[in-house]
């Protein structure tokens, strides 16, 4: 059952933070509903006109660790993909995102499983988000080939989304958009973003222009409160003037903010970070290591893991509108949405923790 809850605007309205110029119109959620009843009241916010979920549960890790072929089978299992898509639904979130490369094609095949197995109207009640680009680039025929392979795996007859995983230099974003446009009119997808981009990529791919059923919509890209880069490069202004949304990855910065780590210390052999060290070596350092005890001593403060109050930032963050979150299992996802959702605005609190380039 919905009833009319804390919209966007009722979320924010409490943070009395000026920001730079873009700040608040930078495609964020607009008014929403909350879905009551359960453990939290999980927002609703507009993406692409589609309601979606503050809190959109990432698959990266089913079935494999990311793209990497040399770690899959190393993330969680089938079965204990399907026990955490149970729960997020259970929780409210109807936002699912995945990626052909995810574990070689296995993410989105545990997720069509899923989907198979729970009845026709669970396809009712969620959306898939998909990728494509990693591999291959973004070629007309390579994009189409791949979104087929996509459905087929899903056991879907359309994608709710569907992103440009990373920018192809050997094809021109004109071309990009055409081919995107054509999957919508092709009926195989109904919206479609950009992801891992920077801001003159935008001003290239999705400055306004006539003709097209529909332009990329949103952007997502990593984004957390120890890389707050999007905020300084030009990437959320340029959100904000093309109109764009934005849903940010990798919430904890691949569980450095969860506080498990010492920062001061190697990055630790045989665990998910050491695993992808290329990816969060940048992060690793003594000003972050700082960051990261303070994070702690604030959440410990509001009786949150720094896990939650990380995420609880992001929540409040006026230009974000989905933050995707991945989870070990279903109790840490429970427990994270629920201490994301249920602390209160808090001005001072936001802004002790936000860089100065997003407070300025």
């Amino acid at each position: 059952m919905h009833r009319r809850g804390r919209t966007r605007r009722d979320l924010h309205g409490a943070l009395h933070v000026a920001g730079p110029a873009w700040f608040v119109r930078c495609g964020g959620g607009g008014p929403g509903v909350a879905l009551s009843g359960g453990v939290a009241d999980v927002i609703y916010r507009k993406l692409g006109g589609i309601d979606v979920s503050v809190f959109a549960l990432g698959a990266a890790n089913f079935g494999g660790i990311g793209s990497s072929r040399k770690l899959l089978g190393q993330g969680e299992t089938e079965a204990e993909a399907h026990a955490l898509l149970d729960r997020a639904v259970a929780l409210g979130i109807n936002l699912i995102d995945t990626a052909g490369t995810y574990a070689d094609g296995a993410s989105e095949a545990i997720i069509g499983a899923w989907l198979a197995s729970r009845g026709a109207s669970m396809r009712d009640r969620v959306l898939i988000s998909s990728k494509v680009g990693l591999r291959g680039g973004l070629g007309r025929k390579h994009v189409f080939a791949e979104v087929d392979r996509s459905l087929a795996r899903l056991r879907v007859d359309t994608l709710d989304f569907y992103l440009a995983h990373v920018p192809d230099p050997a094809t021109p974003w004109d071309d990009v958009l055409d081919t995107f446009q054509s999957l919508v009119r092709a009926g195989k997808v109904r919206r479609f973003g950009l992801s891992n981009v920077t801001a003159s990529d935008l001003w290239r791919c999705a400055a306004p222009r006539s003709g097209g059923p529909v332009g990329f919509g949103w952007v997502q890209n990593r984004f957390n409160l120890l890389e707050q880069d999007d905020a300084q490069n030009g990437v959320l202004e340029s959100c904000a003037k093309l109109g764009l949304q934005y849903t940010p990855y990798s919430p904890l910065a691949g569980g450095l903010l969860s506080g498990r780590y010492s920062i001061a210390g190697d990055i630790p052999e045989g665990t998910r970070i050491g695993q992808r060290r290329d990816l969060y070596a940048k992060a690793w350092t003594p000003e972050n290591a700082a960051r990261v005890e303070q994070l702690k001593m604030k959440a410990a403060a509001h009786s949150l893991s720094p896990s939650g109050l990380a995420t609880w930032w992001l929540v409040h963050c006026p230009f974000v509108t989905s933050i995707l979150v991945g989870a070990r299992s279903p109790e840490q996802l429970e427990q994270l949405v629920t201490e994301a959702s249920d602390l209160p605005a808090n001005d001072d609190l936001w802004r002790s923790l936000s860089a100065p380039s997003i407070q300025e």
